[in-house]
């Protein structure tokens, strides 16, 4: 008895990583260790480490957001920074 072969679906492209430019922000200062995660509740940290924001930086300006310039990606991960605190708001 002869079997049908299955048929296989069309490969899907990868999705880019980040959809948006405060998303690829957020990342890369969690990639550069500038902010950590709350273990318990899972809030954004500010770590205050200049080291940390120099290397975020750098990497903004080595590999920005695509579509975006360098001085943008900057911009918005500073703006993501005003918006995280040094301490969890629920510990």
């Amino acid at each position: 008895m002869p079997t049908k072969p299955q048929r296989k679906l069309p490969l899907q492209g990868a999705r880019p990583a980040y959809r948006t430019l405060q998303g690829w922000a957020l990342g890369t200062l969690i990639e550069q260790g500038a902010v950590k995660e709350c273990e318990h509740h899972g809030h954004r940290i500010d770590r205050a480490d200049p080291a940390a924001w120099n290397r975020a930086r750098e990497e903004a300006w080595r590999n920005p957001f695509p579509g975006a310039t360098p001085e943008t990606c900057i911009a918005a991960m500073e703006e993501v920074m005003r918006g995280i605190g040094d301490t969890c708001p629920d510990c």
